[in-house]
């Protein structure tokens, strides 16, 4: 047999490698969805914290102004059940509410609303992180507050917020929390919320708190979320909810940086061991896995403090506001990211700041930080 012409062994060389380049690449290089196949492009996919039932009318109103002023087409607001129902089972005071929906829908704002928060006559000891001894009974109130604000155009609520640590849901047993009691109360919200509105409305998990990679912390105050999220699976809690809530705080890490423990990572990244299977799978392997891709992922609280324990500059803010907003973007399964939040509760101190005041895009004095600009920047 004669051997091809030098000229075609070259060339045909050179095709065959060019073949096994484009392999590896498809095989190491995961495709990334295009941001225009997300459901909510540009600014219609960010939002804030930061517009509260307790305040005035006025400041209400310059809350709301101020939110939409950064570019946000949406806000998250409380409704809080202890202060509404706080009279009394058959009591209710809307005003602070109503404000706060009002001064959002004024300057054209969406609205998920955050339903929390037990009354004392609803449950069974003085901490107030305590969940209702009767879950109907916050079912009851959940389908008011749909019944009442579903016909005002809020059509995104939120079942409870961060029930995977103590300091928002202590088991009145074991003051810990218990996920098999959120699952409950979801099961009895859910339906409730539903049928209180004939306009279609989605209902959100509750925001998850960050804590470590997986399982339980010593002491039992707190659940990965990546723990909690699969133990609400297998609590058959699948058919009660339209989204998963998750709140993906890192300060002082950023987005962007790779780690089992980064709440941003653990939305996307399966993490794997040295024989390549998966040793920590991530929120949207959790959720394939028990038939729930087609769902989305909202994160309704993110960001990072620029003082205190564990803060950020406010460049390194700015950043990290930048890094969540393309990876957001890039992700067909993300809902709106609400941003904590629009202001500083404090101006900052020299003797051990309390980081907690200081996730504002906005000092204290009113002043915007580099944050703002980003915000804006999004078209």
């Amino acid at each position: 047999m004669s051997r091809p012409p030098s000229s075609v062994f070259v060339y045909f060389r050179r095709f065959v490698l060019a073949v096994l380049c484009w392999v590896m690449f498809l095989v190491l290089c995961p495709i990334s969805h295009a941001s225009a196949a997300n459901s909510y492009p540009g600014r219609n996919g960010i939002g804030m914290n930061g517009l509260s039932f307790r305040d005035s009318t006025s400041t209400q109103n310059a809350a709301a102004a101020r939110i939409a002023g950064v570019g946000a087409k949406w806000v998250r607001i409380e409704a809080d059940w202890w202060y509404v129902q706080g009279g009394g089972r058959t009591v209710y005071d809307w005003a602070g509410l109503d404000g706060a929906v009002a001064a959002a829908r004024s300057h054209s704002l969406n609205v998920l609303m955050l339903i929390q928060k037990t009354p004392p006559w609803a449950r069974s000891t003085t901490n107030g992180s305590t969940p209702p001894t009767n879950v109907n009974d916050y079912a009851a109130f959940a389908s008011k507050v749909v019944a009442r604000y579903a016909p005002q155009g809020i059509t995104a609520y939120e079942v409870w917020n961060e029930p995977n640590i103590s300091v928002f849901w202590a088991d009145p047993t074991t003051g810990k929390p218990n996920i098999q009691g959120y699952v409950n109360l979801l099961k009895a919200a859910y339906p409730a919320m539903k049928a209180a509105t004939t306009t279609p409305i989605k209902v959100i998990s509750a925001g998850l708190a960050p804590y470590g990679t997986t399982g339980t912390s010593p002491d039992g105050n707190a659940i990965s979320p990546l723990t909690f999220l699969q133990q609400m699976y297998a609590a058959n809690a699948k058919n009660y909810f339209d989204a998963v809530g998750w709140h993906p705080y890192t300060s002082p890490a950023l987005p962007n940086d790779t780690a089992d423990w980064n709440g941003w990572s653990q939305m996307s990244v399966d993490f794997r061991a040295a024989d390549g299977s998966i040793r920590q799978k991530s929120v949207r392997t959790i959720m394939s896995d028990n038939g729930d891709a087609g769902k989305g992922v909202v994160m309704t609280e993110a960001g990072g403090p620029t003082a205190g324990e564990a803060s950020l500059t406010e460049d390194q803010q700015r950043l990290a506001y930048q890094q969540a907003v393309t990876a957001r973007a890039s992700w067909d399964w993300a809902g709106p990211i609400f941003f904590y939040t629009i202001n500083d509760f404090a101006p900052v101190t020299t003797q051990s700041p309390d980081r907690e005041n200081y996730f504002g895009v906005y000092r204290y004095d009113g002043t915007a930080k580099p944050a703002v600009s980003v915000l804006q920047s999004v078209s």
